[in-house]
């Protein structure tokens, strides 16, 4: 009945993440506490993860888990043809861009609860009796649904005062989703606009780099499943970047179109 990680790619992927936290030939299976693996055992799948036809299953974790450090182990990564790594290619701008799958575990090691401890267990499968036994309640869902249980265990405040925090945190999480989203229409929108007036790819080049790390850094932020409560400042900054990269590529496309309307045929 012990808890034990069994996927490769996680094992691989937190050795070599210990490795650049200066901790070396770091088995999990054998090193991490009992409360470590409450969260462990879920970030097997809870990730961030390469998996397709290009290169072996990884998880970018060599570099750290923050996104622009994820990012760094992908812009370092070589396919063996020599190309630099990418998921897949947008069809109208033809930047090479990142997929973001579902980084919980990432996200939650940036907020307030991962840094204090909280394990994913304690919040999803929180504590119940079973007659004289306590167990972990295997009915895993959102805490909303059981804050007596989940929350009120810690956070000694009223149900309803707990869900309007929550639910304001998400709300303006949702908001801010929404403002980085309508960035990064717009500057694929002008982005299109200026290849379209035949914009070399020397020049389109930096543009569609500041794509890249726009658009990853706000797939990043919407695949992950919390809606920010796991790490709300880190999602809020990773946003601002994004719609920062995004406006910012936004006009260097909208001066190129102009540069290429006046220059002489």
């Amino acid at each position: 009945m012990q808890l034990r990680v069994t996927r490769p790619g996680f094992i691989t992927g937190i050795k070599a993440l210990k490795a650049h936290e200066g901790i070396p030939d770091y088995d999990v299976n054998r090193d991490a506490t009992r409360q470590e693996m409450r969260s462990f055992v879920c970030g097997q799948c809870h990730v961030e993860y390469y998996c397709g036809p290009k290169t072996t299953l990884f998880y970018p974790w060599i570099n750290g888990l923050k996104v622009e450090e994820i990012e760094s182990y992908y812009d370092s990564y070589k396919f063996e043809d020599g190309h630099r790594f990418y998921d897949w290619k947008h069809a109208e701008t033809s930047a090479e861009v990142l997929k973001a799958q579902h980084p919980e575990f990432e996200v939650w090691s940036q907020g307030t609860h991962g840094k204090a401890g909280v394990a994913c267990a304690d919040c999803h499968m929180p504590y119940m009796r079973e007659g004289a036994l306590k167990v972990s309640d295997h009915w895993v869902r959102s805490p909303l649904l059981n804050i007596n249980r989940a929350c009120q265990q810690c956070h000694h405040y009223p149900e309803e005062e707990i869900r309007k925090r929550v639910e304001t945190i998400q709300d303006r999480h949702f908001a801010l989703l929404g403002r980085a989203g309508a960035a990064l229409v717009d500057m694929i929108d002008a982005i299109k606009i200026a290849k379209d007036a035949s914009a070399s790819e020397a020049q389109l080049a930096p543009v569609l780099e500041m794509q890249r790390k726009a658009q990853w850094r706000l797939d990043f932020v919407a695949a992950e499943n919390s809606m920010s409560f796991h790490a709300p400042q880190e999602l809020a900054r990773i946003l601002a970047e994004s719609i920062d990269l995004s406006r910012q590529a936004q006009l260097l496309a909208t001066s190129l179109k102009a540069t290429l309307a006046v220059a002489p045929k």
